[in-house]
């Protein structure tokens, strides 16, 4: 199954928006989510890593890989 995004500024033409999307032959669902505009804590956490300069650098992906321990193996 294909999903489309929507995004709609003005919240009270949403029911008239989900009632039209609905009438569009193939629509096997339509929901309603709302998108949090405050970063989850595992995204607050890696901001902080960052602000505090705990970062790697690496010349290439193979270097990225090793660091992280991704399937590369010495």
């Amino acid at each position: 199954m294909t999903e489309l995004i929507v995004s709609i500024e003005n919240p009270t033409m949403m029911a008239d928006i989900k009632r039209a999307i609905r009438m569009v032959r193939g629509v096997a669902a339509v929901k309603v989510s709302k998108r949090s505009e405050t970063p989850n804590a595992y995204t607050l956490k890696a901001f902080q890593e960052a602000e505090n300069g705990d970062t790697i650098v690496c010349d290439n992906i193979d270097e990225y890989l090793k660091a992280v321990g991704y399937g590369i193996q010495d």
